[in-house]
């Protein structure tokens, strides 16, 4: 692919992420109302999830920013008419999802595993603290941890590697959209810390796992279209 085709394939993604966190956000598809300080769950971060991957940092960076500025332009809640709140932390979704693809898309199985060994052991250490406050919680994060890094694991064993890091990738989007965003409400006082931790649950849970599906889905069916129109391409050798 000649640089002029990689940069209009750019703009293209660019600006068909953009398209469809606008409309998620404005329409309010991405938006699901829950009755917590934050209004809303969302699921309006995954196509800047989706660019990062896709297209490198750059552009889900873009992606990003659109989708901060929607939200503080549609926001129904103080804390999401501080742009310090809605725009600022989340222009980091498609940097860390591209960053954490690009690190470890070629990784081998080995480093994989150690990977998601640590994320079953953090997930664990979470749900063991939440259980100290909410028994029943605790023992459904848990399980659904469990459940979902086994699952990971039955994909590596398959050699569906890029399986394993695209949904890792877009984990950590999700998260980084979660914590960012809840920090920064903690910080200009929007909700207490102790809420924070319950709207982290009841949101980034749900929002990590809808992102990493949905990703992965677009993703690969994204390059089954590109390998029917010819040599597969490499996206992201050359951000």
């Amino acid at each position: 692919m000649s640089p002029a085709d990689k940069g209009i394939r750019r703009i293209v993604i660019a600006g068909l992420m953009l398209a469809i966190t606008l409309l998620l956000v404005f329409t309010r598809f991405g938006m699901i109302p829950v009755p917590t300080p934050a209004g809303n769950a969302t699921v309006a971060h995954i196509p800047a999830i989706i660019a990062g991957i896709l297209e490198g940092p750059l552009i889900g960076l873009i992606v990003a920013m659109g989708f901060g500025f929607a939200s503080f332009m549609n926001a129904t809640i103080p804390m999401f008419k501080d742009p310090l709140v809605a725009v600022l932390p989340r222009l980091f979704i498609g940097v860390t999802a591209g960053w954490v693809y690009m690190a470890f898309r070629t990784a081998s199985k080995r480093v994989l595993y150690v990977l998601l060994g640590i994320m079953a052991l953090l997930l664990l250490v979470f749900s063991w603290q939440v259980a100290g406050q909410m028994l029943w919680l605790g023992i459904i994060i848990a399980i659904v941890s469990v459940a979902g890094v086994a699952a990971l694991v039955w994909w590596l064993r398959r050699e569906e590697t890029p399986v394993v890091v695209l949904a890792i990738a877009a984990a950590v989007g999700s998260l980084t959209n979660t914590a960012l965003v809840l920090t920064m409400a903690t910080i200009r006082g929007y909700i207490p810390s102790e809420a924070a931790w319950g709207i982290g649950l009841t949101h980034g849970l749900p929002e990590l796992i809808v992102s990493a599906v949905v990703t992965v889905a677009v993703v690969l069916a994204l390059g089954k279209v590109e390998a029917r129109r010819g040599p597969r391409l490499d996206r992201t050798s050359k951000k």
